[in-house]
């Protein structure tokens, strides 16, 4: 019996074995199958011939790549590394997390941008070409979550539709959700996103997909965010399965179900009464999105505030404002009649330090930093965020410390900080003797956004008594608190509404929008050609070669020439923002119309005739990252297809085509027609004083870099008939006489001048000018620029003599108002230089301006990445506060903003809004029409760094 039951059993085992040999050779075939492309084949056409089970989840798909494993190796041996002391030695505390980490495959999983066959079909460029090497797998539909913590603790909970992640993190159990303050969300597809889930720094969540991994480090474990980035992104390089232990735990997945939905949303801020981001009255600490521009009116009896604000960094704000006393003149009847007083003022609010878990949020802040001093004011302040309500306190000296609640600190410094100087004066100075001196108060109170998500809340506490108006405009004041809402109406508009002082009705609303993010499709345009691996075996027209690059790029061709194997081009006026993106349109057409022999293009680009930048192009590499996929993360094998050189010549070759030799496609004079607005604020007169006519501009090429340029302005409609103050002036009248330019003719030949361009040495430019420079002077000068080629510094100088046109702005020298004309020598020492810090380009002149003064000006300005700028400028000269007038120097604040980023076709202009407070003879530059450093752009690394267009394909 015994002997039976030993041959049952062997027999058993056998069969068993037999069945799981069997099943896995079965197993195994069919992972072949699955596993293992075509050589060279697509994978949409791996995917359409899969049979897709109910039971596969496609947006798990996984394509390994064995070329990519070397480098996430690397990111594996940098993640261990830095969790331990030495090699195979974990920190304590770590251990857990560095034996996981260290079990972990190094897959060469590679994500995909889609793996939808048809939209991969019709995007070949996205479309991965599959090697013998490669594997590609679709999984099991999961239907789980993965948390893992920095302890190396893991819950797998069941996935849930309209769940977010911190939802998991509070349920699982191994993980200390208050300790918590960021997590990497792991999508099933790789993609990987960071979220605050800590009631500070909460913010809207993507929904998880299944199969998505959380990472969710304790704050107090000292993992950096460039750890947690590295790690995140390394899971993403791991299958679910290969992460999965244990099966769920239905107790985890109860405790998930039993939580209330919440919706997690983005931190809001808002615009207060002052234009500044705060409450209503005071300000906060908080800051806007880099690149948001805002422009904010309110209204409280008896100011009406317009504000426009800029955020050009992640830590500073800066705007100007103008102030209606409404229950106060301007000045005298025959001065301004019935207008009411305007006060101009610049503030800046800078951030201090960031808002952590345990500390607030700090910023030190100015308003009027160099106006009358009316509202002038210093303060710093805290916030600290709790969820939907967001507190501040804060220390506010001068107008936001009129109250005086508060002793001034600074008293224990001496006794000249208890007394606040209210000299104004002329404006424009720095008043260091009033700064942080004088009454001093607290101000404080909270925002709350309301579970109706467009409306925000806010109650503050006013340190300011408004018993020290200006003028003796001495308010009441029932009421230290204010109360107020926000109504965002959109994402760009908001209308605010409350009560101040207690007895004051307040309404406002403000306009806001990210100009980082400016950028519209070119509809308009032709599509992007359709690239083909296939070469024409004939030689093309090249003069319609020429018509085509013009009409898709915007740039217009020189000459076309080969040499040997290279097919020479030669390009003029290569202007706009998205210098990349017509890059790429002009190459696709020289592939689409090059003879098969033609293995190289050399694209050189010229301003005046002289060679600025050049790119040469591989023809055959350029055309397999056109094609085909290029996404693999071991970027240091692929190909590089185009190369940037600095030209020392222009080429030497057998030409094919010239434009001068077809001048139905060229032309030696071009013009443009175009609106005109111009106009002045916060005179006298009237608030805005404008006028809105015609400008048209022309050139006229007497050589490559020899010609006549010119513009007239024909003024259509306007107020500047109000325009009766000529502003007092202690210096030759260079720019105050600007009411007698703008009202004399309606017709103006603002610019008419010969233009001489050419390279002096390697590296140097000059030139040579004269005519009628600009709408107030007329002259000769010469400008010498040196610029090295992809360099961050250049320096140049210019000289000029000039003489004063005449009101009427056309041919004629004999003011009107005058028996002589005012003649000068100007001229600058500039240098330039690109920081490479957060984009900024400082410049800095020395020398003469047009009143004969002498001294410098500052230039600080910041490119975003779709190439608007916005910056800054002061300038002080010899001239004194009092010479000089109201503001005591020159200063103002500009933005450009490129018609590429406005337009729905490719443009080369761009609109400048210059804000100048006070127009004053003093530090007054010539406003010359071209400059030798915007003449040679072409020669920065900056031009190809701009974002690509919002549309690179039909």
């Amino acid at each position: 019996m015994a002997v039976c039951r030993l041959g049952i059993s062997i027999l058993f085992r056998v069969l068993c074995s037999t069945f799981i040999v069997c099943s896995s050779f079965a197993l195994a075939e069919q992972a072949d199958k699955t596993a293992n492309p075509r050589m060279n084949e697509h994978l949409s056409d791996w995917l359409l011939r899969q049979n897709i089970s109910s039971n596969s989840y496609l947006y798990g798909t996984i394509w390994q790549v064995p070329a990519s494993r070397y480098p996430q190796a690397q990111i594996k041996k940098k993640i261990l590394g830095i969790l331990s002391d030495t090699e195979d030695e974990p920190l304590a505390g770590k251990e857990d997390l560095y034996v996981f980490i260290k079990s972990l495959p190094v897959t060469g999983r590679v994500l995909l941008r889609s793996v939808d066959p048809r939209w991969l079909q019709a995007h070949p460029q996205d479309d991965p070409i599959l090697q013998g090497d490669h594997q590609v797998f679709i999984p099991s539909r999961s239907t789980n979550i993965i948390v893992l913590d920095g302890r190396g603790n893991k819950c797998v909970i069941s996935q849930h539709a309209g769940i977010e992640a911190r939802s998991y993190l509070k349920a699982c159990e191994r993980i200390r959700f208050d300790h918590v303050d960021d997590i990497w969300v792991i999508q099933a597809n790789g993609q990987i996103k960071q979220f605050g889930v800590a009631t500070w720094n909460l913010q809207a969540q993507d929904e998880l997909s299944p199969g998505s991994i959380i990472w969710a480090p304790e704050r107090n474990q000292g993992f950096s965010q460039e750890f947690s980035a590295l790690l995140a992104q390394f899971l993403a390089t791991q299958s679910y399965s290969a992460l999965i232990e244990t099966e769920e735990d239905l107790s985890y997945t109860n405790k998930l179900l039993s939580q209330p939905k919440s919706i997690s949303r983005d931190f809001e801020v808002s615009s207060n009464d002052w234009g500044s981001t705060g409450l209503m009255q005071t300000p906060t600490a908080r800051m806007s999105n880099v690149g948001e521009a805002r422009f904010n009116y309110t209204s409280a009896y008896p100011y009406n505030r317009y504000n426009t604000f800029f955020q050009p960094f992640e830590s500073l704000e800066f705007g100007f404002r103008y102030t209606d006393i409404v229950n106060n003149l301007y000045g005298t009847d025959d001065l301004s009649g019935n207008q009411t007083y305007k006060d101009k003022s610049i503030d800046f609010k800078a951030r201090l330090f960031k808002e952590t878990t345990y500390t607030p949020q700090v910023a030190l802040g100015m308003i009027d930093l160099t106006g009358t001093g009316l509202f002038s004011s210093e303060y710093i302040v805290a916030n600290k965020r709790f969820g939907d309500f967001d507190w501040s306190m804060g220390l506010g000296w001068g107008y936001l410390g009129s109250s005086s609640n508060i002793t001034n600190p600074f008293g224990l410094f001496g006794q000249q900080y208890k007394v606040r100087q209210n000299d104004i004066g002329q404006g424009g100075n720095f008043s260091t003797s009033a700064y942080l001196r004088g009454p001093t108060a607290m101000f404080g109170g909270v925002q709350y956004h309301t579970p109706f998500n467009k409306l925000i809340l806010k109650l503050e506490y006013d340190g300011n008594n408004y018993q020290n108006e200006p003028f003796g405009n001495n308010l009441s004041k029932t009421s230290p608190f204010n109360v107020g809402a926000v109504y965002r109406y959109s994402d760009s508009v908001d209308f605010s509404a409350g009560i101040e002082r207690g007895n004051t009705v307040m309404f406002g609303f403000t306009l806001h929008a990210p100009l980082s993010k400016v950028n519209v499709a070119k509809v308009s345009d032709p599509p992007t050609l359709k690239v083909f691996k296939t070469r024409p075996t004939t030689e093309p027209r090249w003069e319609g070669v020429s018509a085509d690059i013009q009409e898709f790029s915007g740039w217009s061709v020189n000459q076309i020439g080969v040499a040997g194997k290279t097919l020479d081009v030669v390009i003029d006026n290569a202007y706009g923002t998205h210098f990349n993106d017509r890059l790429e349109r002009v190459i696709g057409i020289l592939h689409r119309y090059a003879p098969s022999y033609i293995e190289e293009f050399s694209l050189v680009f010229i301003e005046k005739g002289i060679p600025m930048t050049e790119r040469v192009v591989n023809r055959q590499t350029w055309v397999k990252n056109a094609v085909e996929f290029q996404g693999i993360e071991d970027s240091f094998q692929e190909a590089k297809a185009i190369y940037e050189k600095e030209p020392n010549s222009l080429p030497n070759n057998d030409v094919l085509f010239t434009k001068d030799t077809y001048k139905s496609y060229t032309s030696r004079f071009g013009y443009s027609i175009g609106p005109s607005f111009q106009q002045s604020l916060g005179g006298p007169d009237a608030f805005v004083l404008f006028r809105a006519g015609i400008s048209s501009q022309f050139q006229y090429k007497l050589f490559e870099n020899t010609s006549i340029t010119g513009a007239l302005n024909l003024g259509l409609i306007d107020n500047y008939g109000k325009f009766q103050y000529t502003a007092p002036s202690g210096l030759p009248r260079v720019r105050t006489d600007i009411r007698q330019y703008m009202t004399t003719s309606i017709l103006n030949m603002t610019n008419l001048q010969l233009t001489h361009i050419d390279k002096l040495a390697d590296n140097q430019y000059f030139s040579l000018y004269g005519g009628y420079l600009e709408s107030m002077f007329a002259g000769f000068g010469g400008e010498w620029l040196y610029r090295p080629w992809h360099s961050p510094v250049a320096f140049g100088i210019d000289i000029n003599r000039v003489q004063q046109r005449s009101f009427e702005q056309n041919f004629s020298f004999n003011n009107a108002d005058e028996q002589t004309n005012y003649r000068v020598t100007t001229g600058h020492a500039t240098a330039y230089w690109d920081t490479g810090f957060n984009s900024i380009l400082a410049k800095l002149s020395v020398g003469r301006y047009l009143a004969g003064d002498t001294g410098s000006t500052i230039d600080l300005s910041r490119f975003f990445d779709n190439g608007i700028q916005i910056g800054a400028y002061v300038t002080k000269t010899n001239v004194s506060a009092l010479a000089f007038g109201e503001g005591s120097f020159d200063k103002g604040i500009y933005l450009n903003i490129p018609f590429d980023v406005m337009t729905t076709t490719r443009s080369s202009g761009a609109a400048n809004l210059d804000y100048h407070p006070l127009i004053r003879d003093g530090g007054a530059k010539l406003n010359r029409s071209m400059t030798l450093y915007d003449a040679t752009n072409l020669r920065d690394k900056r031009q190809t760094s701009f974002s690509p267009s919002a549309s690179l394909s039909p």
